[in-house]
């Protein structure tokens, strides 16, 4: 492992040691917020939200877009790295007793996120809307074709989701922005060695 390697490895361990540290990075995931706001989502206390957002701001896991003045006091708008999260092959190299708790969050907050659009009617607005899953049987070979073509995928996702942004930002005042989610999983299931 390199010394880069290590010191991501410590970057996000540090990051997301916190469960509020990840909520927060959920919320800067969908939209641009300050602490104030983000406390005011999750009905927290201000601090203990600022505390966090400025630790993760530190360890690199959100942009600071912008600031605006408000009662004598500048306030701070956040959004997230794009692979500051979960899914990141830097997030892979953190230990795996680090990981279940988190990765647990963030499937929750996905299942969440997915029962609310169908509760909505959203879910099945666009005809590109893409949902499906299959159960696979594969070889270690297989696994790891699987596992690059997602990891291509995803790379590919955020890069358009960079143009997209850039796009945006050109057109100003939030015209034409649309919320989705992208779920990209490719995991071993329970008693997956049986009957080889």
């Amino acid at each position: 492992m390199t010394e880069k390697t290590e010191a991501i490895d410590q970057r996000l361990v540090r990051a997301l040691a916190h469960p509020l540290r990840v909520q927060i990075l959920e919320v800067l995931t969908e939209r641009v917020a300050s602490p104030n706001l983000i406390a005011e989502q999750l009905d927290l206390g201000l601090t203990d939200v600022a505390y966090h957002t400025r630790a993760l701001s530190r360890f690199g896991c959100l942009d600071l877009v912008g600031t605006a003045q408000r009662r004598g006091a500048t306030e701070h708008f956040y959004k997230a790295q794009p692979r500051a999260f979960i899914g990141d092959r830097s997030w892979r190299r953190v230990p795996r007793t680090l990981r279940g708790g988190i990765s647990a969050a963030a499937l929750q907050t996905f299942i969440d996120k997915a029962v609310d659009a169908l509760e909505a009617g959203a879910i099945d607005n666009r005809d590109e809307t893409a949902f499906g899953w299959t159960p696979l049987r594969v070889d270690q070979r297989g696994w790891e074709e699987i596992a690059t073509i997602v990891e291509d995928a995803f790379e590919r996702i955020m890069e358009a989701q960079a143009r997209s942004r850039r796009r945006l930002r050109k057109r100003g005042s939030g015209q034409g922005v649309l919320s989705t989610v992208l779920g990209l999983t490719h995991f071993e299931t329970r008693g997956s060695r049986e009957g080889e």
